[in-house]
């Protein structure tokens, strides 16, 4: 490894240049890598519900319902104009309100209560809206311009439509405010005040060949994109810091700034490798994870990690060897006390404090076991934002509401009607949208119009949509 550490402090320049490319090429693919914000998309290849999914895909050319969009003071003529205008909407496939559940001509008093409070309750107007998944963000930027901010919508299709942007408005903020944190900190344990500037910029170019690079994938989930950056700083700016410290000492030894480097890659090089590649293969562990955000994760911070060790050994010793004046012209005293008093007394310690920690692994065993994990969308917004308030607003007047698919072999319309009446009979199912519901089942298909009938009848299937009171997970 000498030889190839002398290569690089003897072409400094070469070192930079080819940087400096990659850091231009890298900024313009990490404009063309996409996110993917669908979680649908990662289920595992083979589960039952990957399979429906697929099978449905082909069936029917329409989605199932993915939204629900409440408007308040409206009477039943103005209640059906909106639905119209809902309708009308671009990236809105259907919309299905009281009128496809009953007459609305008829007086609601003489209708089935339930059925009425399912769509219309105390002058609010519930719709269930199917919106394109290919259009969701300009499809529900589009609603929340119909309806208002007073009125409120909800569902996975607003989940992720929100989540799409707000994850990228929100990463920023987290990246101006970790950065000044880890400033903070590197000025308080450094021993120059220009080495927190130095550390941070090489960190942050790995991180940005990092981005770029990702586009080799084509696709990134959102989590990755959202995570990838900060978890990337966070692992890997210790390997910076092994080398400036070892490099600090060969030249407290009295040896020259290049030879000083040499050695210094040398000595640091078991510990930095180590330390670097355990984590690469931590990540790369959860290429075996059948959920795909596992391999989606694993592979990109594998890559991570794999960069910035190639940028630590490669591009942070031309930066040092560049820049070490400037670092013995801002160097200061250490900011910190004196840890020495503090070591001894915790190595009197030794034993009450490993007995204390094996007394607490007990109880911790016991907590976590109570833990709560939520593996859906419905959780990811909190009563503060305006998604977690129109959930909790629509929630509150017509409560829980999830959207289920059942289909079944085509061609037997009185043994559907029969399935039917069985899942309307389960409490937790307030409405169904079927061909033997809504058409009934002794009329026949070609009396029904085509785009009714698309939704609900396929070449193989039949299809009822279940409108369940439950969250998502």
């Amino acid at each position: 490894m000498r030889k190839f550490y002398e290569a690089i402090v003897d072409h400094k320049k070469t070192v930079i240049v080819f940087f400096t490319i990659a850091m231009i090429i890298s900024a313009l693919c990490s404009t063309m890598v996409n996110v993917n914000y669908d979680i649908n998309d990662y289920l595992p290849d083979g589960t039952a519900s990957t399979v429906a999914l697929d099978k449905m895909n082909e069936e029917y050319d329409m989605s199932i319902p993915n939204a629900r969009v409440m408007v308040s003071d409206l009477t039943v003529a103005e209640a059906l104009k909106m639905k119209e205008k809902l309708s009308k909407i671009d990236g809105v496939e259907d919309v299905t309100w009281l009128d496809d559940a009953i007459d609305t001509d008829i007086p609601l008093e003489t209708a089935d209560k339930d059925t009425v409070e399912n769509y219309y309750k105390d002058n609010n107007a519930l719709y269930t809206v199917t919106i394109d998944e290919s259009k969701r963000i300009e499809t529900v930027h589009a609603i929340r311009a119909l309806i208002g901010e007073e009125n409120s919508m909800s569902g996975a299709a607003v989940n992720t439509a929100v989540a799409a942007e707000a994850t990228t408005k929100e990463v920023k903020n987290i990246i101006f405010l970790v950065i000044p944190i880890c400033l903070a900190v590197l000025f308080l344990t450094s021993g120059s005040w220009i080495e927190p500037i130095l550390l941070l910029g090489s960190i942050g170019i790995a991180i940005l060949l990092n981005k770029g690079s990702n586009l080799i994938f084509g696709t990134i989930s959102f989590v990755t994109n959202a995570a990838g950056g900060v978890l990337q700083l966070a692992v890997s700016m210790d390997y910076s810091i092994f080398l400036l410290h070892r490099f600090q000492e060969m030249r407290e030894e009295g040896q020259a700034p290049k030879e000083a480097m040499i050695n210094a890659l040398c000595k640091s090089t078991g510990s930095i490798l180590s330390s670097g590649l355990t984590t690469v293969i931590g990540f790369a562990a959860l290429i075996l994870m059948r959920f795909k955000i596992g391999p989606d994760m694993g592979l990109a911070m594998a890559k991570a990690i794999f960069i910035s060790l190639v940028t630590v050994f490669v591009l942070f010793p031309v930066i040092l060897l560049y820049c070490y004046p400037l670092i013995d012209k801002t160097a200061h005293k250490s900011l910190l006390p004196d840890f020495e008093k503090f070591g001894r007394f915790v190595t009197k310690l030794m034993v009450p404090a490993v007995l204390v920690f094996v007394l607490f692994i007990i109880p911790c065993n016991l907590g976590q076991k109570e833990n709560f994990f939520s593996y859906g969308s419905s959780q990811i917004f909190s009563t503060d934002t305006q998604i977690g308030s129109d959930t909790k607003k629509i929630e509150d007047t017509f409560g829980k509401s999830n959207n289920l698919v059942l289909m079944v072999p085509k061609g037997n319309l009185q043994k559907e009607s029969q399935l039917s009446k069985d899942l309307h009979n389960m409490p937790e199912v307030s409405s169904i949208l079927s061909y033997v519901d809504n058409a009934g089942a002794e009329v026949p298909m070609d009396y029904v119009d085509n785009d009714t009938l698309s939704k609900l009848i396929s070449d193989n299937y039949s299809r009822l949509v279940l409108t369940v009171d439950a969250d998502f997970e």
